[in-house]
């Protein structure tokens, strides 16, 4: 079944079929083409969202500001369902398992697609911060970005995991670790923005029908979420930082400096999720 997760991904497929076969190391081109290629993917789809979903069906009547998040959501949302299959595909069929593990312990193959998703979070990580930064961007006031307290925070966390997937691919270490991160992070996300686009969808189509799932999902986010911010992240974290620092294979395929850094971005990203599922439940409930 993990290996039918990773054989049948579109994002593979599609990545394969562009860039042909892999070479003889099954190793994906260099991360800029990557970046362009997904990074173009994710803004054609965020056309297509727009263009052929929320502006028909009327979805502009509400605030150009909650059309904005919506249309966010809505390209956040493919990402995440496109990336959570193979994605846990790759981590249940890893030799070793070990968050501090080095490319070299797995086949050329799993390191290849490891790669390819890793390049298509990086570039949904970009294109995400581009758009939070335009929009917040008035040039009548300033040439600069303005963004909200709630959009700097997303900038940050952004950062933190450009900077943790990024340094893997350098050091050809420690990825496993991120790709548990990156699916622990993404595995909420499909209800997560189904709820926040059932808010909106609230106030552009308000129905009963609407109304009743909205309800639902706003208790299933609330539960998923604290679930797994509160008790699964914190435990799996901990378990990822105990590799990297306190086993010898995590010192040395690592590095000491590298894995402090990669524990203070695993401790701040799960520290400000941790305080926004108690407020998701306040909400909720």
């Amino acid at each position: 079944m993990y290996n039918f997760l990773v054989s049948s991904s579109p994002v593979l497929i599609g990545y394969k079929a562009v860039f042909g076969k892999p070479g003889p190391k099954d190793d994906p081109p260099s991360v800029l083409p990557s970046i362009i290629f997904f990074g173009t993917c994710l803004t054609i789809t965020r056309f297509l969202w727009e263009h052929f979903v929320l502006i028909p069906n009327g979805w502009q009547t509400a605030t150009v500001d909650k059309e904005r998040e919506c249309l966010g959501g809505l390209v956040a949302l493919t990402h995440s369902s496109l990336l959570l299959g193979p994605l846990l595909g790759l981590l249940m069929t890893h030799p070793t398992m070990k968050p501090s593990a080095r490319f070299a312990d797995s086949p050329a193959s799993w390191n290849y697609n490891a790669k390819t998703l890793i390049s298509f979070t990086t570039s949904y990580m970009f294109q995400d911060a581009f758009w939070m930064l335009y929009y917040a961007t008035d040039t009548s006031k300033s040439p600069f970005p303005a963004p909200t307290p709630d959009n700097a925070m997303f900038l940050l966390h952004h950062l933190a995991t450009v900077l943790y997937m990024s340094s893997c691919r350098y050091i050809e270490a420690g990825h496993y670790s991120a790709m548990w991160l990156m699916w622990l992070g993404e595995v909420t996300n499909p209800v997560h923005n189904s709820y926040l686009l059932l808010e909106y969808a609230e106030v552009s189509h308000p129905g009963p029908n609407i109304t009743m799932l909205l309800y639902y999902f706003s208790k299933a986010f609330a539960v998923s979420y604290g679930v797994l911010r509160i008790f699964i992240g914190p435990a799996a974290g901990l378990y990822i930082v105990y590799d990297l620092l306190l086993t010898p294979a995590g010192r040395k395929n690592v590095g000491l400096v590298l894995g402090i850094i990669w524990a203070v971005l695993i401790e701040e990203v799960l520290k400000g999720s941790f305080y926004y599922a108690f407020d998701v439940a306040i909400k909720a409930w």
